[in-house]
């Protein structure tokens, strides 16, 4: 029991480490707090499900073009929003994009209604019984997903020159102007990234979640919760902060009850920040 209880907060852990690597990720570079990291997931589990009534597609099948059109929608974001509002007060730097948030959770609303909509077609189905656990396939991919998501996004950081030139953006950004990195560009990129690491999180859990206009709420709070536990700004701290959230939401509700995880939640990030203010991995 207690093993089908891990593999499924594993699962769930890993979906709360993609929204709150994008977080940290925008954080970390821009110094903003992307309250909008739910909606950006909520638009790609849409993109994913009319992809798949219209043309097809599997989730899976339909994740990188998803990824892609986040990535651009959050680059038009950022020039139309963000880069405006971070030359104001930093009071608008905070609530624009929980604004954003709202108008495109409404806006959904408006275009696709409220009614809960799920993808039943599926490419992979069924499950894997190992005796000891039986490992369903359609929570099965979004965990393959969400971990090369994530190596993905670890070797874009440290290994090509635009992950290089972000990382120097956000230690010191008028040094690394003055070494000729285009920070306006990395800012760009650093939205449209994170956009994209949602659109991947919205696609992968299409696989065994309902999609409604709203469903992104929840799985920010879990997010943001997990970047405090990891560390604002650490990307490596918000991941293992997502599998805290994971693993603790699946075991309180089994073993106590479902009203009862955002109790332990609170009181689990209480108790860490408590002793380390900073979170997990925070400098």
């Amino acid at each position: 029991m207690i093993l089908q209880v891990l593999f499924e907060g594993l699962v769930m852990g890993t979906i709360f480490a993609l929204l709150a690597m994008g977080i940290a990720l925008v954080w970390g570079v821009m110094n903003v707090l992307s309250f909008s990291q739910g909606e950006f997931m909520m638009i790609a589990m849409y993109l994913a499900f009319y992809a798949n009534l219209k043309l097809g597609l599997d989730p899976i099948v339909a994740l990188p073009f998803v990824m892609v059109i986040m990535y651009l929608f959050g680059v038009v974001v950022y020039k139309l929003l963000i880069s405006r509002a971070l030359k104001g007060p930093v009071l608008s730097q905070r609530l624009i994009t929980f604004a954003l948030g709202m108008v495109l959770t409404n806006g959904m609303l408006m275009f696709a209604g409220g009614q809960y909509k799920n993808i039943s077609n599926l490419l992979f189905e069924g499950s894997i019984d190992l005796g000891f656990l039986i490992i369903s396939k359609q929570k099965l991919v979004p965990l393959v997903v969400s971990v090369i998501i994530t190596s993905l996004l670890f070797l874009f950081m440290n290994k090509t020159k635009s992950g290089k030139a972000i990382r120097a953006t956000s230690q010191d950004k008028e040094a690394a102007a003055l070494m000729g990195i285009d920070t306006e560009r990395a800012y760009k990129n650093v939205f449209g990234i994170s956009a994209a690491i949602a659109g991947a999180a919205g696609c992968a859990l299409t696989y065994y979640y309902y999609i409604s206009p709203s469903v992104g709420a929840p799985f920010l709070i879990f997010g943001f919760i997990a970047v405090c536990l990891g560390g604002f700004g650490s990307i490596g701290g918000a991941f293992v902060g997502g599998l805290i959230m994971g693993f603790i939401d699946l075991l309180t509700g089994t073993y106590l009850s479902v009203s009862y995880k955002y109790f332990a939640v609170c009181v689990i990030f209480m108790l860490i920040v408590s002793f380390k203010p900073k979170g997990l991995f925070g400098r």
